[in-house]
């Protein structure tokens, strides 16, 4: 593996400081089921199994596809807590808000894997670092409570060099958190709520995914030729002539999406990444969205105003690639373009058959009211993205497994501010910012988003991956809450696995 820049000394260090922080955690969630419960020191309300484990499924007509699968069941706690999924997608994982959870996972894939509760604020050792990555036929113990606002959230694997490829052959999945704030708001109840899974994959004649990355995949991502929803080619719904809540999700690799509605209608945002906006904020109508991989959205949609046309879809529709020639050196013979479609292509999403009488409208929506502020410190960070001789950098680092440089430290319970700048030459390329363990504001933009992009861009409320354009410099506020060795990273998967991921410490650094 290429090392980190970082000097011999940090790195001597910050191992110390992690032996000392991990010891404990790390070793009760690899002891033995009876050792592991003399440790706890709470009892959950909620105990779910995860397996992760070899499957197949119908994706289309012809021969079952193998995939990697996740599937679930309540040990104890609410049965309603994990909804089975038909396709090769996880099971949905609906969770409260003030639950205390316990979540075993058992690894049954052939390879090592952990899973990371993505937007979740948890506790580091619970959060999926690929140094808690367990062989094929370990468990490993999550326990955490759920701080989370009501809001769509993901989970999915984060082994070190392994993680697009176990998401591109199914594994991942919904996880949507509820609480008592959510339920005053005045959305529709559960009956008319749709969550849509987006993903695009390459599949060959024989129903099999091909996940054969070329160098030029490396670069720009891997593409696919197919779009499916929910796990479903040509994905297809039967909608009443009412309002829908609808929890969108883009789970690609690398695929970004231009979400509109095919009549031309607005799209009406009432939640991003990490909850729902305020009153202040109010609800975001945008002529389309854009939804960089592994960010979400939740749409307010009635269905009622398009009954007379009893059929709409939902499209990502065409745009210049914002990776400039990547992107047309990647829809050819060198990117594996001859299997995947071009990043920006129009693209079919979904479609809706509007049928039936209209029912009651819902009820008055009234946003939540803002959160307190947290106060503002005095830390300003800045992180160079680039990609250069085939290497995703960060700061002109890649990543090393227990490396902490000393511009990677925020503190806790006070606001940072963070600038994310791909604004330094190399290979111009869009890169989706995650920060794990937080949930963070965008305070601004400067340089030009693409314009065929720029309209559909959501930076109001709270989230936990930005896009950030060729020659933009984005800044976001970051108030961490829970202490510890978390991860930032690349969501594009490819440039994750490929090095453009670094750990960071949230609190003070011991001097180990």
């Amino acid at each position: 593996m290429i090392r980190s820049r970082d000097d011999a000394d940090t790195r001597v260090r910050t191992r110390r400081r992690l032996l000392q922080a991990v010891a404990t955690g790390a070793a009760a969630l690899a002891l033995p089921g009876a050792s592991r419960s003399a440790l706890r020191s709470e009892t959950p309300d909620l105990v779910i199994r995860l397996v992760a484990a070899p499957s197949q499924v119908s994706i289309r007509p012809g021969p079952p596809t193998q995939v990697l699968r996740f599937t679930g069941e309540v040990l104890s706690g609410r049965r309603d807590a994990v909804r089975p999924s038909e396709s090769y997608l996880g099971p949905t994982l609906e969770l409260r808000r003030g639950e205390r959870v316990r979540i075993e996972f058992v690894n049954r894939t052939g390879e090592s894997s952990i899973v990371h509760w993505h937007g979740m604020i948890v506790p580091a050792r619970a959060d999926g670092h690929p140094r808690f990555a367990i062989p094929s036929g370990q468990t490993f113990i999550y326990e955490f409570t759920v701080r989370n606002p009501a809001g769509t959230y993901l989970y999915h694997p984060h082994p070190d060099g392994r993680t697009g490829r176990q998401v591109y052959l199914g594994l991942a999945g919904l996880l949507i958190v509820r609480d008592d704030e959510e339920r005053a708001v005045g959305l529709p109840d559960p009956s008319y709520q749709l969550s849509l899974v987006i993903q695009d994959r390459r599949i060959d004649e024989d129903n099999a995914l091909r996940f054969s990355p070329t160098m030029m995949d490396a670069m720009s991502g891997v593409l696919g030729d197919t779009v499916l929803t929910n796990g479903v080619a040509d994905a297809a719904f039967s909608v009443a002539p009412r309002t829908y809540r609808l929890r969108v999700a883009n789970v690609s690799n690398a695929r970004i999406y231009k979400l509109a509605w095919s009549d031309g209608g607005p799209l009406r945002a009432i939640a991003s990444d990490s909850g729902l906006f305020d009153r202040e904020q109010g609800m975001q109508t945008r002529p389309y969205v854009v939804l960089a991989p592994f960010q979400r959205v939740e749409l307010l949609e009635d269905f009622a105003g398009r009954a007379n046309a009893g059929r709409l879809s939902l499209i990502s529709e065409s745009f210049a690639d914002p990776g400039g020639m990547m992107g047309m050196m990647g829809g050819g013979m060198m990117g594996g373009g001859m299997m995947g479609r071009r990043q920006g292509e129009r693209l079919q999403i979904a479609r809706f058959t509007i049928a039936g009488r209209s029912s009651m409208s819902s009820e008055p929506l009234t946003l939540p009211r803002a959160e307190r502020s947290t106060p503002r410190g005095g830390r300003e960070l800045q992180t160079r993205l680039e990609f250069r001789r085939m290497l995703g950098l960060l700061n002109g680092r890649t990543f090393a497994m227990d490396a902490v440089a000393p511009d990677e430290v925020l503190p806790l319970d006070q606001e940072s501010r963070w600038a994310f700048v791909n604004e330094t030459g190399g290979m111009a390329m869009p890169h989706p910012m995650h920060i794990h363990g937080v949930r963070f504001r965008i305070l601004g933009r400067r340089g030009d988003a693409p314009t065929d992009l720029r309209d559909g861009l959501i930076d109001a409320g709270y989230h936990d991956t930005v896009l950030v354009f060729p020659g933009e410099r984005v800044w976001v506020g970051v108030a961490p809450t829970e202490p510890g060795m978390f991860m930032y990273h690349c969501h594009n998967l490819e440039h994750e696995d490929g090095g453009m991921m670094r750990n960071c410490w949230f609190g003070a650094r011991h001097a180990g």
